[in-house]
């Protein structure tokens, strides 16, 4: 198992505002939850050992969650306002790196290199930050944005080819590196912020990127073209994209929209809409998920309620999911496919 340079810290606080601005919720629902039954129970799993005693999660936004692909305990956890953390025991405990970089601000997001373990991207407000040894060391300045008004939120390494990461900004711009962050090309201009951006599991020169007001944009020959993808007529569908996910060989994606939930079979060029037991717009949904071992099992969470059908959604069982807060993020264990983590934050403006 790999291990990190550790520091311990004191009691988490929520803090206030991110890229935009924000309302955030002072109650003690927020962190991360955990079912080991696939959703029929859910406890918080937001301890954090600390020289002072024991602190807690439990008050603080996250708003993206990382699985280390080799070993499935390991997790990174993205917060708004109180840097990065991470466990090492499926989240029995957090801790954060030594970084004072690591430790505060917001992160939005943590990639982790799958070829490598220690090799990690960490996405702050206006930097994409990495490492390559299991972050004794960091290069804070692989990628640094110096327009104030615009900042870094997602990046995405290409599974078959490492070398090459995605990011995306807020001003809508989708840029490209083929060596690992040297040098950088801006290879779509979007014109809105990117809220997602995957790289197909059967052909990495497929990628999806995901905006929050402008639909989603594909490419099939790695970013040298792209084209805009128009939902069908009657679908109701909206260019307010939150997440976008894929099962283990992308033959099935879901978008997680304003409108509620989409499923395409083709790698985003035709949609369907997945029928759902709220009216459309009547929910937000960010947080969803496809069970790696069978695609028809999806999971999706709302404030206070979380959706398990085993259908492909014709019909859902709901169970309740003690949160006021968005499910930000769902990820499962793809060892054990009964164990789910959810990442929850106050909603922003």
């Amino acid at each position: 198992m790999k291990k990190l340079f550790l520091l311990l810290i004191p009691f988490i606080l929520v803090g206030a505002g991110c890229l935009g601005g924000s309302k955030t919720s002072s109650g003690a629902d927020g962190g991360i939850f955990k079912t080991v039954n696939s959703g029929e129970d859910w406890a918080q799993y937001v301890v954090v050992p600390s020289a002072r005693g024991i602190g807690t999660l439990a008050t603080t936004n996250v708003v993206n969650l990382e699985m280390d692909p080799q070993d499935t305990q390991y997790l990174y956890a993205s917060t708004r306002n109180n840097g990065m953390l991470f466990s090492e025991d499926g989240a029995h405990s957090w801790r954060q790196p030594k970084q004072t970089l690591l430790q505060e601000g917001t992160v939005y997001d943590v990639e982790v290199d799958p070829t490598d373990v220690c090799t990690v991207y960490v996405v702050t407000e206006r930097k994409l930050v990495s490492t390559d040894n299991c972050f004794r060391t960091i290069n804070d300045e692989l990628y640094l944005e110096n327009r104030a008004d615009v900042g870094v939120l997602k990046v995405t390494v290409d599974w078959f080819n490492p070398n090459i990461l995605w990011l995306g900004l807020s001003n809508g711009d989708v840029l490209k590196s083929d060596n690992k962050g040297e040098k950088w090309r801006t290879v779509a201009t979007l014109g809105r912020e990117i809220s997602e951006i995957i790289v197909s599991n059967k052909d990495s020169r497929m990628v999806l990127v995901s905006t929050f007001s402008s639909g989603i944009v594909r490419t099939i020959d790695s970013g040298e073209t792209w084209e805009e993808i128009e939902f069908p007529d009657g679908l109701h569908s909206t260019d307010t994209v939150y997440n976008i996910v894929q099962n283990p060989d992308s033959s099935v994606v879901i978008a997680a929209t304003e409108y509620g939930l989409l499923r395409s079979i083709n790698f985003g060029q035709t949609w369907e809409s997945i029928k759902l037991l709220t009216s459309p717009a009547e929910v937000t949904i960010r947080g969803v998920a496809i069970d790696p071992k069978d695609s028809n099992i999806l999971y999706y969470a709302t404030p206070g309620t979380f959706y398990r059908s085993t259908d492909a959604g014709v019909t859902w069982k709901t169970q309740r999911f003690q949160t006021s807060r968005d499910s930000r993020v769902i990820l499962i264990d793809p060892s054990n496919t009964a164990v789910l983590y959810i990442g929850v934050a106050a909603a922003t403006k």
